[in-house]
């Protein structure tokens, strides 16, 4: 007869675990899909300030410039878009996926007023730069920014 020993440590952790996976599973799936949405991402982003500029840079491979939408409306900034699913051959199957598809929405408080009627955005190699002109005499209208190449 075979004595096994009892490691209560390990059946905590076992326990912790598969309670952080399932945790992970209902916030993603509430989370990740408000109001009916795809599933959504967030990509990464690089806020510079300098004397006269706000500068954003967003992480967006694979979005391509047609899909991003970028609003400003008082010291308000709001870029959304979605990332496609790739179709794939007819016979794939998946050994790993690591990408993330689907829509974004990412909102900034700016922390102070821009020149709507200057502002660029450029998006070159997958990478999105905003340039923000800052200005002393504030507007309140929206105002859609178009990327260029």
């Amino acid at each position: 007869m075979t004595l096994n020993r009892w490691d209560p440590l390990r059946d905590l952790l076992n326990f912790q675990e598969r309670m952080n996976r399932l945790m992970d599973a209902a916030f993603d799936e509430n989370v990740s899909r408000p109001l009916g949405r795809p599933r959504s991402w967030k990509p990464a982003v690089d806020i510079l300030e300098t004397q006269e500029t706000y500068i954003f840079r967003m992480d967006l491979p694979g979005v391509g410039k047609d899909n991003i939408n970028i609003e400003i409306e008082g010291t308000r900034l709001t870029v959304s878009g979605v990332r496609e699913l790739e179709s794939e051959p007819r016979m794939a199957a998946y050994h790993s996926i690591e990408r993330q598809t689907g829509f974004f929405e990412q909102n900034y408080r700016l922390p102070g007023a821009v020149d709507q009627d200057k502002c660029e955005a450029k998006y070159t190699d997958g990478v999105l730069t905003i340039i923000l002109p800052k200005t002393e005499f504030p507007r309140e209208h929206m105002v859609k920014v178009v990327c260029s190449t």
